[in-house]
């Protein structure tokens, strides 16, 4: 099986382990293939059949059937996790967190239970050695997204000490401001991507900005930063936000956003960034952090 194990969490934090062994074993392997794309036509009286203007991707359905090794367990014990079963799958604790974990690949999509788990009576699916359980999900945003969040970094200082530390009478320089104001952000996944974009203020910077080469679109605050802000920008689709913090406190900043600013989003491949200040630059670190994302796996 492709699937090593599916680790299920609600929004209640209660957790459950399907794999290929243990006591909730995988049955069926899950269809992380084949969303369903919904696509627009327009027709024109003088012209025979129809034209393609959008398509865009429509939810995900997901089935996950598992089974319960109840082999040499007693009844107690077996209603017991029948009861973690149904606290998990609750509805009422949608979204679930399915992480999937495969040979290669670690993802993770969030899914509403639709039909909370059905454990059908009948000799062949519930006996001395094995209960089993489906569970019907659908995911609004159909999308794998890796585990592990991606970060590129910009504008850094890089440490320049080497051990044993030996210090000349003239002193010694410790660390050494990165020279590139360009990075290329590569996105390896199947389809354009938001970002985090955090901009942090060693000192005074004065309207930080980052510019996509490619696209020449950019992204511009207008504020005076103060030494120790972080400004923190998130362009994905409905998350979007701009939030400022500083000394422990944070507060939205939305309306300082520059008026012709774009919430970029990542090509899939090679993305050209240069970030930028209207003063103080070399005051400015600039990192982005992203999420890859699979419409299959």
């Amino acid at each position: 099986m492709r699937i090593k194990e599916i680790l299920c969490t609600n929004k209640n934090g209660d957790s459950l382990l399907i794999s290929n062994f243990g006591i909730y074993r995988i049955q069926e392997e899950m269809d992380t293939t084949g969303v369903k794309a919904i696509v627009t036509y327009v027709s024109n009286y003088r012209t025979h059949g129809s034209t393609a203007v959008a398509s865009r991707l429509d939810k995900r359905d997901l089935s996950l059937s598992f089974y319960i090794d109840v082999d040499g367990r007693e009844e107690e014990w077996i209603q017991e996790k029948r009861d973690e079963v149904f606290k998990v799958f609750n509805p009422v604790y949608n979204p679930i967190r399915l992480e999937i974990k495969t040979e290669i690949r670690n993802v993770y999509i969030d899914a509403n239970v639709e039909l909370s788990p059905s454990i059908s009576p009948g000799v062949e699916n519930v006996n001395d050695e094995w209960h089993d359980v489906l569970v019907q999900l659908s995911a609004g945003s159909p999308f794998f997204l890796d585990t592990e969040q991606q970060k590129v970094e910009i504008a850094v200082w890089e440490p320049l000490l080497e051990f044993p530390l030996e210090i000349p009478e003239d002193g010694m320089e410790i660390g050494r401001r990165s020279q590139s104001l360009i990075v290329n952000v590569f996105n390896d996944g199947q389809v354009a991507s938001g970002m985090v974009i955090q901009f942090k203020a060693l000192g005074t910077v004065e309207n930080p900005s980052l510019f996509n080469l490619d696209t020449r679109e950019f992204f511009k605050i207008n504020k005076t930063m103060t030494a120790g802000e972080v400004i923190t920008v998130n362009t994905f689709q409905g998350k979007k936000r701009v939030e400022s913090s500083l000394n422990g406190v944070t507060s939205n900043i939305f309306n300082m956003i520059d008026y012709q600013s774009k919430f970029m989003q990542l090509a899939v491949g090679d993305n050209l960034f240069r970030y930028d200040a209207d003063s103080n630059v070399d005051n400015l670190e600039v990192a982005i952090y992203f999420t890859p994302q699979y419409i299959g796996v």
